[in-house]
Formats: C-alpha cells, structure tokens, sequence
C-alpha cells in the first residue's frame, strides 16, 4: 500500500548524522524557499524547504523533507530526509544526505576530487564526471548539466535538459507566467522558475503519478499574470 509513493522524492531528496535535528537557523542573508508537496490522489502530503547562503561564488544549501502519506488516517508511507551542498561557483563540491523511509536509512557522500566526484552510496563507491548535479533545483544553473545525482540514493543519471520558454500555468489557484524546464533522463522532471530566477514549482513523475512541489503563496514574489 506505498501506492506510487516509493520514490517520490527523486527530484529533491536527503543529512546529517543525529536524524532530525532541525535545519540550521536561517540567517538575514540567507533565502528560504518553503514547498508544499502535492499528490494527486492523497493531497497535501508534506513540506520540502531550501535553506540557500549565496556568499558570492561560494553557496551552501541545505534542505530538509517530511512527507506522510494517510490512508482512512492511518499513515502508509513516512519519509524524512537532511541534505546539505557546498558549491564553488557552478561546481559542487560537497554533499551529504540522509534519508530514512519507513525506518530504513539511506546515507549518501560525495567530495569533488579532481576532475571527478566520488560519491560514497548504498550501492558502492561511484566516480561521477565534475558537471555532475544534484536534482535539487534550488537555482536554473543547476540545470546547467547532462549528468544528475538522485539526492536520495547517489545513483547517476544521464539527463537532457530542455528550456521551453514562458508558459501560463496555475499553482495555487494562480495563474502565472513562468519559465519551464524539462529534464529527461531514466524519469521526467519539471522545474517553474519566475523572472527573478525563482523556482516557483517542480514536478517529478513517479510511476506515472505527478508528485508536485509547490512554492508557499506568500514567496512567489514577481511571478503575476
């Protein structure tokens, strides 16, 4: 009875030893963006936030997931996850995550040596090309790439990345116009970005079923009719 709900945070999924402790206290500089996570069968179904510092052409970000998924009340799937990148311009030089599903733990290392990334996983050791991206679109430059890390397992992708210009789309009941992009690699993805560079939305496709993430009201800024 997971019902499709297995893998749904492949697009932005999973830190930190001490599960659960709270993400670290968001400072005047830094840029919060709070999502709500949408099912089309269960509805609301739990939060998904990203802390950014942009310190220039350094950035940390760190993330955390909670999802629960009720059936008649009764929850059939639980899922929460701790993540944390460290960027030098457009190169990632660090990540880290936990996650733990329905009490199983999954932790997942990475470090930029070289012109490589060693990524520590469930499923061994992996060596990924430097351009390699987490999907975790905190910014459109994180699209920037033809190779993604899932933020859950570690496990490589190789993606295209299309820009399809500004479309009129509804989050919320509003109508918006925002920049899509579609990535396609072993699953379709989507990420909304508005003028001011904002990710407005993302949607991931698992199992046939729209799992969307959608940015709170009051934090969509510029993006109007």
């Amino acid at each position: 009875m997971v019902l499709r709900v297995r893998s749904l945070t492949s697009l932005a999924v999973a830190l930190a030893a001490g599960l659960w402790v709270a993400l670290p206290s968001a400072r005047a500089a830094d840029t919060v963006y709070e999502y709500r996570i949408e099912h089309p069968t269960y509805g609301n179904i739990g939060t998904y936030t990203n802390i950014v510092r942009d310190l220039g052409d350094h950035a940390e970000v760190d993330t955390e997931l909670h999802v629960a998924v009720k059936l008649l009340g009764v929850v059939v799937h639980r899922e929460n996850a701790k993540r944390a990148e460290i960027w030098q311009g457009d190169r990632l030089m660090r990540f880290d995550s936990d996650t733990e599903t329905n009490g199983t733990a999954v932790k997942v290392h990475g470090e930029a040596q070289g012109d490589s990334f060693i990524l520590k996983t469930p499923d061994g050791t992996l060596t990924a090309p430097e351009r390699v991206h987490p999907s975790n679109p905190w910014r459109a430059k994180v699209l920037d790439t033809d190779v993604m890390m899932s933020t859950k397992s570690g496990r490589l992708d190789n993606v295209k990345v299309t820009d399809l210009g500004l479309e009129q789309v509804k989050f919320d009941g509003k109508e918006m116009h925002l920049k899509r992009f579609d990535i396609v690699g072993s699953k379709r993805q989507s990420v909304w970005f508005d003028d001011r560079g904002t990710p407005v939305a993302f949607r991931t496709i698992e199992d046939n079923t729209p799992i969307d993430f959608v940015l709170k009201p009051s934090q969509v800024g510029s993006a109007q009719n």
